[in-house]
């Protein structure tokens, strides 16, 4: 099961445990066992909710997810589960890090004051000695709130776009001169999105080591693919950016001094 996967693995000290969870679903881990969760899509509430049926098996489901942190770009449900949000806010170890849109969730679902942060484009925190930085992204009418996140873990950056259409002086300015490690991109047109062309070029702008393409399979409304991103990619950046695409369940382990130093594919049980 995925759930003892991610429980079971223990990263080097200097290295992240990235995992994928399909959509826009990424669970980061490090050496020490501490855990971020950014956008999971666990549940089927988007076809009850707007006939968006599930394409992607779910490898983890909602009541199997442990985090030390929850992090939400933006409150759509694919990206702030709302039957998932309902289980773990049960978890009292939990915390939550989202868009100021994320509030009215977070107080429905019962997380206490103390257990929740929001943070608009510009705004950091540092909470159990991991940073949190909302950048900007723009959505649309669709999401006016949603943000962009870098995370700093153990001296590593990972920047999720979030859902963003190609905006990039605006998404520059707001990261500024910091390195990026690991980007998370969005390769889907639909929405607002980049698509796989924007995603490459915006990636070529930001020039991080790694770049893994999200948000496709997931709903056939929404669109993305996958060869056709890395295609893009391959034509286009230049040598010191590495494009992905993961699997669902696909293990990435990536070291500050090496990059990528392993990769697991998840074979269910």
């Amino acid at each position: 099961m995925l759930a003892e996967k991610i429980a079971l693995s223990q990263p080097s000290p200097g290295e992240l445990a990235v995992f994928y969870l399909a959509q826009a679903g990424f669970l980061i881990k490090n050496s020490s066992g501490q855990t971020v969760c950014i956008d999971p899509y666990l549940s089927d509430c988007c076809e009850r909710m707007f006939g968006f049926k599930r394409m992607i098996p779910t490898l983890l489901r909602p009541c199997e997810l442990e985090t030390g942190f929850l992090v939400a770009t933006h409150s759509h449900a694919d990206h702030l589960d709302p039957d998932l949000l309902g289980l773990v806010a049960k978890n009292k170890e939990t915390r939550f890090v989202g868009s100021p849109d994320c509030l009215p969730l977070y107080v429905q679902a019962g997380v206490a004051a103390e257990r929740r942060v929001t943070l608009a484009a510009g705004d950091s925190i540092c909470l159990e000695g991991i940073e949190f930085r909302a950048v900007y992204a723009d959505h649309g009418e669709l999401a006016p709130d949603a943000v962009g996140m870098l995370l700093n873990i153990d001296g590593m950056t990972i920047y999720d776009t979030g859902d963003t259409s190609y905006c990039p002086e605006k998404i520059m300015d707001s990261l500024g001169s910091v390195k990026i490690d690991i980007m998370i991109v969005p390769i889907n047109p639909a929405f607002g999105n980049l698509g796989h062309e924007n995603a490459v070029r915006l990636s070529e702008l930001i020039k991080p080591q790694v770049v893994i393409g999200s948000h496709f399979g997931m709903f056939t409304a929404h669109g993305g693919d996958p060869a056709a991103f890395l295609e893009c990619a391959g034509k286009t950046l230049p040598p010191g950016i590495t494009p992905l695409i993961m699997a669902p369940g696909e293990r990435l382990n990536y070291s500050r001094e090496h990059g990528i130093v392993g990769q697991e594919t998840f074979k269910q049980e």
